[in-house]
């Protein structure tokens, strides 16, 4: 690719699209969302204009013709992602698809096959692997500054109790697991750069959804456990504990940090439990989705090393297939 903008196409008036995305892509210095599609023209062409994209469709794949677009972002409902994903690559499109990627691990091979047949370059949007505190808190453990990793403990929680809400509708693909328990699931793997052998989980189910609303998993990497909960029916609530054997970390603001504001990490020297005895580390605001769109744009236009592939998305896919099958279970399952 010899140009120096990549245009990004978005399907979907999604609020994740028009809420965080689409405004982080706007700002990206080598990103330009160029079009926007919708099932309904009316709502493409009305989000078009307050968000200021020149071009807008009636339909996904008016979006996949239109030779100007090189990514398209996928925001729709997980069941919905494998077949548009597919009908997308069969246009030539890279993909910035949301997550999870599926609701089988399984159902990602055939977006490996297209994805080598199109030659085109697929990823699951897990910004918060481009957020800088991240980045330096893997090179932080990596250095040995906090011995070895025995534990990452993870509170993950929100409330929504809406009947219409994808993320109350089984079909959909909703769930707290689904929604947010790839989460610590990404991050553990992320630092410890090894995939778990077993999981074990309980899950507490809504009587009506039949989702899942409040779930606690552990992750069994050989010598680290990795332990989370997850839940859709309670406060909103999030942090990370990474116990080392010298040192832990606690990451205050750990997935959704907000652009504009700083995030805080605590590095607890082992031998206080006061906050203000040990050190606290402040990152500069950051937006994490812009870091991502940038990083995916530098792929086509450097050339740069595609870092997270199709096949580690479906290796967290197998995580989160293997923690279904523990709570029907209610027994430790090999991933």
């Amino acid at each position: 690719m010899k140009k120096n903008i990549v245009n990004w196409g978005i399907i979907s008036t999604a609020k994740i699209g028009w809420e965080h995305v689409i405004p982080a892509i706007q700002k990206s210095k080598n990103s330009k969302v160029l079009g926007l599609a919708s099932r309904d023209l009316k709502k493409a062409k009305s989000l078009c204009k307050k968000l200021k994209i020149s071009k807008s469709y009636g339909s996904y794949e008016e979006l996949y013709q239109d030779p100007d677009i090189d990514i398209i972002y996928n925001p729709l409902p997980n069941h919905l992602h494998i077949k548009t994903s597919l009908k997308a690559a069969s246009y030539g499109k890279h993909i910035l698809l949301e997550k999870p990627l599926s609701l089988k691990a399984k159902d990602i091979d055939p977006l490996i096959k297209s994805a080598r047949k199109n030659k085109v370059i697929i990823k699951e949007a897990f910004m918060v692997r481009h957020h800088p505190q991240w980045k330096w808190i893997k090179k932080f453990i990596k250095n040995g500054n906090i011995g070895s990793i025995s534990n990452i403990s993870t509170v993950f929680s929100y409330s929504n109790k809406d009947p219409k809400n994808i993320r109350n509708i089984l079909k959909y693909g909703g769930g707290a697991i689904y929604d947010i328990g790839c989460y610590p699931t990404i991050i553990s793997r992320f630092l410890t750069d090894k995939e778990p052998k077993r999981v074990v989980a309980t899950a507490t189910k809504d009587k009506k959804f039949k989702t899942d609303i409040l779930s606690s998993v552990m992750l069994d990497f050989g010598g680290i456990f990795s332990s989370y909960t997850v839940a859709t029916q309670s406060n909103v609530s999030q942090q990370v504990i990474i116990l080392g054997t010298k040192k832990t970390i606690v990451v205050e603001n750990p997935f959704n940090a907000v652009a504009s504001k700083p995030t805080t990490v605590v590095i607890y020297n082992g031998q206080s439990i006061y906050r203000k005895e040990n050190t606290v580390k402040v990152f500069s605001a950051a937006d994490q989705y812009e870091h991502q769109a940038t990083a995916f744009s530098d792929h086509l236009i450097k050339k740069t090393k595609v870092d997270y592939n199709l096949k580690d998305a479906k290796k967290n896919m197998k995580v989160l297939d293997a923690t279904f099958k523990s709570i029907k279970k209610g027994s430790w399952v090999k991933v």
